[in-house]
């Protein structure tokens, strides 16, 4: 029998270059199988299956080079059949020249092979690229649906100085939502994880999951805006660990050094809320529903969420019957109290 003289050291790499044959790999699959219904569908009305990848390892520069490779790489994972993929910022144009050598109109090639991925496996991508419009050069998302075709679109509103210089121009203020099949979508990019203005206004317009291609991981800030706005975050960096938050703030997934991305099943309907006023009524809903309902409780924030797990139960049906407030809602309401007294 022959030994295998392959290096601890060369065998990281190639498993998570996916050379080797793909397998869901330790760092992140233990995670989803203890949470279970992060990984398989969550039995909701509503769900979202949501893949987000680094391109950590993908160590070329050329623009067709790097577009082939990111889709080699989404095809070891159709499998899991994904409502929408997030791909990294500008992920495809990282490379030298100037921005505008690299910027390309929309549609253009970087789009359209991507376009062509969302509707050969019927899912919606977010494909990040400089473009370029009316004579300016921006850093967008471009939003593509099922069938392939480009819904919509997001401009980085807070480009670095060094974008700046470069010619990249800033957005507008008032970040879009998008409606999607599964729910309602927001987009921020990068740098604009250090303005709250375009993160709330997201929540305001009734984004349920907010999206972040970016250079890095962002870390604490992505979970802190998660319970703060009580939506999914998805961040999408260049590098290792691409992070998905529950809306309470919690970690759910991650990719790290044994595989690329990070993959969850995202119920949505779903809500926070504040203990007051509620317990009396998770009581009753919990005798009335039994397993079609989960609730988990925040023991030191006084909150609960409340999901439900059944395909003919939504959360509205039941935030109706029992006149339940979202956490946001309850402290809107706390605010106009407070001023009436004022």
């Amino acid at each position: 029998m022959l030994k295998s003289k392959i290096s601890r050291r060369k065998f990281l790499k190639n498993s998570a270059a996916g050379i080797l044959p793909f397998s869901i790999g330790i760092n992140q699959s233990s995670r989803l199988f203890a949470a279970g219904k992060n990984y398989s569908s969550v039995n909701s009305p509503r769900e979202a299956l949501v893949l987000t990848i680094s391109c950590k390892w993908m160590d070329e520069t050329d623009t067709e080079k790097v577009v082939k490779l990111m889709i080699e790489r989404l095809e070891r994972m159709v499998s899991y059949k994904p409502d929408i993929i997030c791909l990294p910022e500008i992920f495809a144009q990282r490379g030298r020249g100037s921005t505008s050598e690299k910027a390309e109109e929309v549609p253009g090639p970087i789009v359209n092979a991507f376009s062509s991925f969302a509707k050969k496996h019927n899912c919606y991508i977010i494909c990040p690229i400089i473009s370029k419009r009316d004579n300016k050069f921006y850093n967008t998302a471009v939003l593509i649906d099922r069938g392939g075709n480009i819904i919509g679109y997001y401009d980085k509103i807070h480009p670095t100085e060094g974008e700046c210089d470069s010619g990249i121009a800033p957005g507008n203020l008032t970040p879009p939502v998008f409606k999607t099949d599964f729910g309602i979508i927001g987009i921020q990019i990068c740098f604009d994880i250090n303005w709250m203005e375009g993160w709330e206004s997201l929540k305001k317009q009734g984004a349920e999951i907010v999206f972040w291609p970016s250079a890095y991981p962002g870390g604490r800030m992505l979970s802190s805006y998660a319970w703060i706005y009580n939506y999914y975050v998805v961040g999408c960096p260049w590098s290792n660990p691409a992070l998905i938050y529950d809306i309470s703030g919690d970690f759910i997934a991650e990719s790290g050094r044994l595989e690329h991305f990070a993959f969850a099943s995202l119920n949505m309907e779903k809500i926070l809320c504040e203990i007051d006023f509620h317990m009396k009524k998770v009581n009753d809903i919990r005798k009335k529903y039994g397993r079609k309902v989960f609730v988990k409780y925040f023991q030191d924030e006084d909150w609960f969420t409340i999901e439900s797990r059944s395909p003919d139960l939504t959360i509205k049906q039941i935030i109706d019957e029992y006149e339940l407030v979202t956490h946001s809602d309850y402290i809107k309401r706390a605010e106009t109290y407070q001023n009436s007294f004022r």
